[in-house]
């Protein structure tokens, strides 16, 4: 795995609840400082988080907090599939939603974009 690094994008956009503290959808978690201060007892939403870049599923250029795209592996009945979660309106660009679905075709998983970015 790539470690996060300075990316904390996962602590404000991935919903979850920290110890009776939610967090997501733009709130960052509580216990959000220069890192986690939680990271050995982690809440199981974050313990579970699947993030694409983090597995190296896409190119190092696209960390979350440098592309506003958080990329995660989902599943449902229908097999795995990309979950891009759009948060960063002035980082996206035309160029890596083009890289994503080449990807998305490239690998024949599906991508489902969630835009979260304020309009």
């Amino acid at each position: 795995m790539r470690p996060c690094g300075e990316c904390t994008a996962c602590c404000t956009w991935l919903h979850g609840d920290a110890y009776g503290h939610e967090f997501g959808n733009g709130t960052s978690c509580k216990f959000l400082c220069e890192g986690c201060s939680i990271h050995k007892v982690r809440p199981s939403a974050c313990v579970n988080y699947q993030c694409g870049w983090s597995q190296y599923l896409i190119d190092e250029e696209l960390r979350p907090d440098k592309c506003g795209i958080i990329i995660s592996v989902e599943n449902n009945q229908e097999g795995q599939y990309l979950k891009a979660i759009l948060f960063d309106k002035d980082k996206i660009n035309n160029s890596t939603i083009s890289y994503l679905d080449d990807w998305s075709k490239k690998m024949n998983t599906p991508i489902v974009y969630v835009d979260k970015r304020d309009n």
